[in-house]
């Protein structure tokens, strides 16, 4: 294409009479022109594929590309940003659909799971009201029997709601200062009926009057989680017998990571070497959960989930067959918790 310019070029200059050495010189400066303008147009172009390149790679979210990214000002570019753009925005209103959805079904959950609370209360008093004539309905053992189904199902409704809640934990998490005492006894009190059933004795142990930052309700229900897990899995043949300790301490004191961690332990049958990387996986049960017909898998994998959120740490021990221990990590410093 130049080449057909420079020789159109010539021509006209041949007609116009101008000398060579003029024709040379404007030929020259025509060149030079052209190079130029296609040494920019290359650095330009070349910038523009480089830095959504590089992005494209290390960008976590894809979705932000077309705000990082100046418009290009050349044809080809201009036609893969419109293109990206359109894309993007295709993906946002994707996205915001499914958030959507999501969000209803979340309000859904909780709105049953309320509605849901009514007639088990209803029943808890109607088993209350017949207790005091157990003859009436085959004795006190049928009813304590109901009185344990009945709370179960109390405890999945109560799962289910916080399941629900998980995906927006910061709506509802108030960080106070508590101690893990008061937290503890909470705990134990709200699941007592199964320890009870299990027969598994709670030992509060040392360090509880530690205080730590946190919600008191969220922790209430994880520690109840632990609880139900340790009820479950119980070895009635334990030496002493069936119990869960509770003890806290102080750790890395005075350094950037220090931290109270509270350890709840069981001496239950514990899990194998090889199902305990994955106990906190969600609907993970293990050996142990097949030999238990009513595991869910959830309870464990609830814990990692909201202590991830709530800006906790938690780690699993065990040795199969001698018990469990779950460990939570609370931070010192309340600016690690989210929200606050």
């Amino acid at each position: 294409m130049l080449a057909l310019l420079e020789l159109l070029l010539v021509l006209v200059l041949r007609v116009t009479a101008a000398g060579r050495d003029l024709t040379a010189l404007i030929c020259l400066m025509v060149t030079g022109a052209a190079a130029l303008a296609l040494v920019l147009g290359f650095l330009r172009t070349r910038r523009f594929w480089n830095e959504l390149a590089e992005l494209s790679e290390t960008l976590d979210n894809p979705r932000l590309l077309p705000t990082l990214v100046e418009e290009p000002g050349f044809a080809e570019g201009d036609v893969a940003y419109a293109a990206l753009a359109a894309v993007v925005r295709s993906a946002n209103e994707g996205v915001a659909r499914s958030r959507r959805k999501v969000e209803d079904y979340r309000a859904y959950v909780e709105t049953w799971v309320h509605e849901a609370k009514s007639p088990l209360a209803a029943a808890r008093l109607v088993l209350e009201n017949l207790e005091a004539d157990p003859e009436a309905v085959g004795g006190a053992p049928r009813l304590r029997a109901l009185g344990d189904e009945l709370a179960r199902v109390e405890g999945y409704v109560e799962q289910a709601l916080f399941y629900a809640r998980s995906e927006t934990v910061e709506r509802d998490y108030l960080v106070r200062r508590h101690t893990l005492r008061d937290m503890v006894t909470a705990a134990v009190r709200a699941n007592a009926t199964p320890l009870i059933g299990a027969h598994v004795a709670p030992r509060l142990g040392e360090g509880l009057d530690l205080e730590v930052f946190t919600d008191d309700k969220w922790l209430v229900f994880m520690l109840g989680q632990l609880l139900q897990n340790s009820a479950r899995y119980v070895r009635p043949d334990a030496e002493g017998g069936p119990c869960v300790a509770f003890e806290a301490r102080l750790v890395d004191e005075g350094l950037a990571e220090e931290r109270v961690e509270l350890t709840v332990r069981d001496n239950g049958c514990g899990v194998s070497e090889a199902d305990l990387p994955r106990v906190f996986e969600r609907g993970f049960t293990g050996k142990n959960g097949r030999n238990h017909k009513r595991s869910t898998g959830l309870g464990l994998w609830l814990v990692a989930r909201l202590a991830a959120k709530m800006g906790l740490s938690v780690r699993a021990e065990s040795c199969e067959g001698e018990g469990f221990a779950v460990t939570l990590g609370f931070p010192t410093n309340k600016m690690h918790y989210f929200d606050v």
